[in-house]
């Protein structure tokens, strides 16, 4: 029996580091969005890149494995290259691979993340394999033989899973935590109503939670109570909004709870998500509450933030036991 099983996307990203950058924001009456600039037609110098894996079940998988926990991770792979340090990688990294499937007439995901001044990334993404991962390539009996399961952001013919998975799980007694992503924030509380009555715990960050629950942003705490309630009503149980350097807000039935960020010096934002959620989700393997689990899912983020890469920084449940230790003795 695995503790976690995580189910999603599976990409081999090249990092580029552009410090001649510029960040555009355009403010209205709704908000500001903010555009990454680069002059058009230049050739821009790079200054620094490296080639690793990535993709949010990936990313998870080896965070979990890292913190103790027997862990499995179902994607779709290409017979390529990239896909073959997937597999290589996560099987050094402690991940059972048994239930990775692979495609023969699709490539391998790929991402290219341009990291600005700010640390700060805009990612350009070819999902590739892991779009067409399909029931038919799972073995439930096996996927479902777990005590959590981790569904990540799905698109194509694969977002069909964001929805069958969860019930499945739910109906055998297994936790499931979901990460949604545009296909699945596009259809609003009420779409995704089906699948939010089946989740233990949802991972969004705060411009997620916009796009999922239409309310409107507002300077004061007002807008991130009225989404966690509104997440919450529709049947999850546990809800976790976080928004980078402001630190993360939780919902569960002992009402809203609020963690801050750690201070860090932030190298790259990538993987941050992922490790927050997989930090967080170790804490409630192990019997945490939501706010004690959160604070080790910041710690997880705090450090995967300092580095380039979604897993060079993941931590030891040691490591991030300790991390918050120390953080709390320096208050």
């Amino acid at each position: 029996m695995f503790d976690v099983v995580t189910v999603g996307s599976a990409t081999e990203d090249v990092f580029v580091v552009v410090r001649d950058t510029v960040v555009v924001r355009i403010q209205d009456a709704k908000g500001e969005t903010a555009y990454l600039g680069l002059e058009h037609g230049a050739k821009v110098a790079v200054d620094d890149v490296e080639i690793m894996t990535g993709g949010g079940a990936t990313n998870t998988a080896v965070g979990l494995a890292r913190m103790g926990l027997k862990t499995a991770c179902v994607s779709k792979l290409g017979r390529d290259g990239p896909g073959e340090r997937i597999e290589a990688e996560l099987r050094r990294e402690g991940v059972d691979t048994s239930l990775l499937a692979f495609s023969s007439t699709h490539r391998t995901g790929y991402s290219v993340i341009i990291t600005c001044f700010s640390g700060e990334r805009t990612v350009l993404t070819y999902r590739g394999a892991a779009e067409q991962l399909a029931q038919a390539d799972l073995n439930l009996d096996v996927l479902l033989d777990t005590q959590w399961l981790f569904v990540g952001s799905m698109r194509g013919p694969a977002a069909a899973l964001f929805f069958e998975l969860p019930k499945a799980a739910a109906a055998r007694g297994v936790k499931v935590a979901a990460n949604p992503g545009g296909t699945q924030l596009a259809l609003g509380v009420d779409g995704l109503r089906p699948v939010l009555a089946n989740l233990e715990v949802i991972f969004l960050n705060k411009r997620e939670a916009y796009q999922l629950t239409g309310i409107e942003p507002d300077p004061s705490r007002a807008d991130e109570y009225s989404m966690l309630r509104l997440i919450a009503e529709a049947g999850c149980r546990k809800v976790v909004i976080t928004d980078g350097e402001e630190g993360a807000d939780g919902y569960d039935e002992a009402g809203p709870c609020y963690v801050p960020a750690y201070p860090v010096k932030v190298a790259s934002t990538v993987g941050a998500g992922d490790a927050f959620a997989c930090g967080c989700i170790a804490g409630l393997v192990r019997g945490l509450s939501l706010v004690e689990a959160m604070k080790v899912g910041a710690a997880n983020a705090a450090s995967v933030v300092q580095h380039i890469g979604a897993k060079t920084g993941l931590l030891s449940w040691e490591e991030a036991a300790a991390f918050v230790a120390s953080h709390c003795r320096g208050k």
